[in-house]
């Protein structure tokens, strides 16, 4: 019986949700603004912020206890959200979070209402920095294709790298610029806090016990799936869910390790660098390219590539629309592949 307010709760969240009329929804060219920074992290770190994102008072919390010298071991024991203790393990994360709250908070409100768009978004992103010879196998995490999916997984079985990009250049690479494009700081550990995973299959997250290795589960659908708190999801759409407005950025790279300044040579904004910067990764030559996938949601992609400016207001529909395959250009002429029926929206409470 104790569990019936929660039911009417997640119950009242999903019929909210599922009501708001589709000419509010985030358009695909908005998520992929909103996306962009993050989209090229591994799945692990995905799988943890997109939960996280849905509680920013938690993650704030997280952020003092980190800032304030908190022992990683006492983690476990903080009132948090299980997805928010899992990514306090990884404080450059979080800090980076919390110094862009507003677009944290952004991202949490469209992931409460559009979950599976922003599934599908990150997927888009990924083909189109795999067609433009970005996203490559590096030392600190590797590329693979499960079925039509790209999965971005940590290189190594015990350590977990954060990458650093530039939005702006790292999808549609401008011409004469040879890069590199990704470069990462010092590794993290891998531990049982990683219980989140991307579920591919139905563009959500599954969230459960841990396991060690990157192999691809599909044991998700015994209910499993993750659902924001009702009543945080509320607050959330209440606050920070406005698909007519404009999207915050974020001030720096994600993954960046200082203040931000405006590079000399794109004019993008970055973290600031001393005489002896961190080693860059140089991206490898680019594979074959992987078949776009279609949308669902926001409307139908169009084929006409507006002009370059930015990835932040129309940057690169040109570029990667003529570099992907024929069979990538027809998909966004044919159906789409959606998830199953009746999981495109939050329907139920948080499971710890």
């Amino acid at each position: 019986m104790k569990r019936i307010p929660a039911v009417l709760a997640a119950l009242c969240l999903a019929i909210t949700l599922r009501a708001q009329p589709p000419a509010t929804a985030y358009t695909p060219e908005q998520l992929d603004q909103l996306l962009a920074p993050i989209a090229l992290y591994p799945d692990p770190l995905i799988a943890l912020i997109l939960p996280a994102s849905t509680d920013p008072t938690d993650l704030s919390a997280a952020a003092q206890y980190l800032a304030a010298g908190g022992n990683p071991g006492g983690i476990d024991a903080q009132p948090w959200d299980p997805s928010v203790k899992g990514l306090a393990h990884y404080p450059t994360v979080v800090k980076w979070l919390t110094d862009n709250l507003d677009w944290t908070r952004s991202l949490g409100a469209v992931f409460a209402m559009q979950p599976s768009d922003v599934m599908q978004s990150i997927q888009q992103l990924r083909v189109k920095a795999r067609a433009a010879g970005t996203l490559t196998d590096t030392a600190q995490q590797q590329v693979q294709m499960q079925g039509d999916d790209i999965r971005i997984i940590p290189t190594q079985q015990d350590t977990v790298y954060v990458p650093e990009y530039d939005p702006d250049v790292v999808y549609d690479v401008p011409a004469g610029d040879a890069g590199p494009y990704l470069s990462f700081g010092l590794g993290y550990p891998v531990g049982p806090w990683l219980g989140f995973e991307c579920n591919w299959d139905d563009f959500g997250i599954w969230a459960g016990p841990w396991r060690r290795g990157w192999d691809y589960r599909r044991d998700w659908r015994g209910g499993d799936r993750w659902h924001p708190d009702a009543a945080r999801g509320h607050a959330l759409v209440r606050g920070y869910y406005r698909p007519g407005g404009n999207l915050p950025s974020p001030r720096a790279f994600a993954g960046g390790r200082g203040p931000e300044v405006r590079g000399p040579e794109r004019g993008a904004m970055g973290p600031a660098r001393g005489p002896n910067p961190a080693p860059r990764v140089q991206a490898r030559a680019p594979e074959p390219r992987p078949t776009l996938r279609g949308y669902s949601g926001g409307g139908e992609r169009p084929s006409a590539a507006p002009s370059r400016t930015s990835i932040f207001g129309g940057q690169g529909r040109g570029t990667q629309v003529r570099a992907y395959s024929s069979r990538g250009q027809s998909s966004r002429r044919a159906p789409v592949r959606q998830a199953s029926p009746g999981r495109s929206a939050p329907s139920g409470g948080k499971r710890h």
